[in-house]
This record gives C-alpha cells, structure tokens and sequence, in this order.
C-alpha cells in the first residue's frame, strides 16, 4: 500500500526478543503497527515498490507492509510480530533500553568521548565521559530527547553501571563527569 507521510502516525515501539527489549521507530496505520524497514530517494521509488512486494511475498505467512512517501524519501515498514506495545511515555523509553547492551555501544570507539580528564589542581580522572556529551550521544544515536537521556543517565547510575566522581548522585545535562563502573 502507497501512503503519504500523513497518512500514517510515526511512534516509537518496544520490540521484545525473549529477554530483551529495544525500542525501535514505528508508524501505526489504522491501528496496525509498523517497523522501518529500508528508505529510498524519491528517484528509486519503483526499487522500494519491487522491494515491497518481495518482502510482502516471500515469508511464510505474508507479511504487511506500507510504502510511505516522506518529501524527498520513501520508506518501507513492514509488520514485525516482537512488537509488544507503543512507548506511551519518557519513562518506558527509558524502562525498555537494554542498558548492558548500551553501556558496550557507549564504551566502543563510535561511543562517548572516554578518556583522562583533570580538573585544576586535582588529579587526573581516569577513562570518564562528560554528561553533556553522553546526552548529546545519546540523543543522536538513540534518537531521544535530552530530557530522556538525562532520565537514561540516571537509570545508568541507579543501575550501577556509571558513577559520578563527583559524588553527586544524579546524572546532570552538564559538565560533570562520570565514569563505567567497570572502569575504576
């Protein structure tokens, strides 16, 4: 089916395999509820309709799928049977980030700037990030909003996965730094 971008409303949804949840982009059509699937510049259109049909014609049973027209761009989403729900709110984005698996991707080298850091006359902190730049991380890479990776900051912590060396137990949008735990 050949939709508009305003045909659709675009949402974030929680994907579940087994244990593990991640939230994903989505659009729900007439109360059906799609994941993205490959993009297309407008010139490409009929590659994204032949992908379309192929992909709605090979699984066993068929899948759904839409083909939504966004300006310069056209999207293929498909039906996906782990999608559980409809992030309602901040806290279940938060709530359904799988954090082992977001402290790795942090930690790698595409992740937050980690490295020594001083700070006057103390001496040097050892392999820590800035709060400001994780949340600009986060936010770029996690497609979230500042105020939700600030309340990711904080799970971090509570979780034990990050500590602030400051001793202040909240995860600041600033320049306070924070280290992995498993780094001290």
């Amino acid at each position: 089916m050949l939709l508009k971008s305003q045909d659709v409303s675009y949402c974030q949804l929680v994907r579940q395999f087994g244990t593990t949840s991640e939230i994903v982009n989505g659009v729900n059509y007439q109360s059906n509820l799609f994941v993205r699937g490959n993009s297309y510049p407008q010139q490409q259109r009929q590659a994204a309709i032949t992908e379309m049909r192929r992909s709605y014609l090979d699984p066993e049973p068929a899948v759904a799928c839409l083909l939504v027209e966004d300006r310069d761009i056209v999207t293929i989403w498909h039906e996906d049977r782990y999608i559980i729900k409809v992030v309602e709110s901040a806290r279940e984005i938060v709530e359904y980030f799988n954090l082992a698996q977001l402290v790795q991707e942090m930690r790698s080298p595409q992740g937050v700037k980690i490295e020594n850091r001083s700070q006057s006359f103390r001496l040097p902190y050892l392999r820590c990030l800035i709060g400001r730049e994780g949340v600009d991380w986060m936010c770029t890479r996690l497609a979230i909003d500042r105020h939700q990776a600030v309340a990711l900051g904080q799970r971090l912590i509570d979780d034990n996965w990050l500590r602030n060396l400051s001793n202040q137990q909240p995860f600041e949008d600033g320049d306070l730094f924070y280290q992995f735990c498993m780094d001290k």
